[in-house]
């Protein structure tokens, strides 16, 4: 197969999947074709790059779609030839991101929401649907040409509605998830940082990264601070399993552990050196604090002393 073939090929994919139609079996579908060859899989993230690299445009408000619009609801259902206004060069296309440029900024910083001891579900006028976790603080700012969310602390589930014509951009403590599927999950506490994708793809830029890390459906970025990210893979099934009201660990270190808790208990957990990494698998129902305490002290390999301001979890035995 030529160059050419496989640069149409990955064209027609990128295209189909930033279709508002898009569903689970396009996704099975391109997941085989990008695993029949290399190929196909350098041509596609080439060209996802030149996507988010339009967002370096000097002066944008947000990067140019690259993909038509879905056909209205009530259009003609049938399958259909898409134009081929993405054809061509990459100069055009900036063009077309420079012109974006020129839309004017929204006066307003958007709507706020902010959550204490319960979980909050919003639904935007977009049609995403966002899931607020307890003691979080979000900002949504819809635009005309951009979707753009500062999640300021806690954790969020995202379940985003396709608008090719404009961009998902979550920021989060001087990291950016740019959307390129549906269905993620971001925590942002303190210095630590996590994206867990459920569903789709997502770009994830870490705080003083040079490029963004691509994530598809099971993989997970995180970093502490400003040290390297981390890249692994999680169980998509157990993503956001907050909400049903349940906190699922597989081999989490106590520092992990501590990190979720101090955002359920609106109040430091102090993880002694000894028991950073010290390592639970289970799962803790969420409830009250004495509740939840009780739960980890039953399954976890820690002493727990709990006092008004704060609570620290030591390794058994320790002074």
């Amino acid at each position: 197969m030529d160059d050419r073939k496989v640069e149409q090929e990955a064209l027609d994919w990128f295209t189909r999947l930033q279709d508002i139609e898009a569903t689970e079996a396009d996704w099975r579908a391109f997941t085989d074709w990008v695993a029949a060859s290399p190929r196909h899989g350098a041509a596609y993230d080439a060209l996802e790059r030149l996507w988010v690299d339009l967002d370096a445009v000097e002066g944008a408000v947000e990067p140019s779609p690259v993909t038509p619009m879905a056909n209205p609801a009530n259009d003609d259902a049938r399958p259909r030839r898409r134009r081929g206004w993405l054809y061509p060069a990459a100069g055009a296309v900036a063009a077309v991101a420079l012109a974006v440029a020129l839309w004017p900024r929204m006066a307003d910083q958007g709507d706020l929401y902010r959550t204490t001891d319960q979980p909050l579900t919003v639904r935007l006028a977009d049609g995403s649907n966002v899931q607020l976790n307890r003691h979080s603080e979000m900002r949504v700012r819809l635009a005309r040409a951009s979707r753009h969310i500062v999640l300021a602390d806690g954790e969020a589930a995202f379940d985003v509605a396709h608008d090719a014509a404009r961009p998902f951009v979550v920021e989060a403590a001087g990291r950016e998830v740019r959307v390129l599927g549906t269905a993620f999950d971001i925590v942002s506490h303190d210095d630590a940082f996590s994206v867990e994708v459920e569903r789709g793809v997502v770009a994830v830029t870490a705080r003083s990264a040079t490029a963004p890390v691509r994530l598809t459906a099971g993989g997970r970025v995180r970093q502490v601070g400003d040290a390297a990210a981390q890249v692994d893979a999680v169980d998509p099934g157990a993503i956001a399993a907050w909400r049903s009201g349940v906190l699922v660990y597989r081999a989490a270190t106590m520092a992990e552990v501590g990190q979720d808790l101090s955002r359920y208990f609106g109040k430091p957990v102090i993880v002694s050196a000894s028991a950073r990494e010290l390592r639970f698998t289970g799962a803790l129902r969420i409830a009250d604090e004495k509740t939840m305490l009780a739960q980890l002290r039953d399954f976890a390999p820690v002493t727990i002393q709990a006092g008004p301001a704060e609570v620290r979890l030591t390794s058994p035995g320790e002074g």
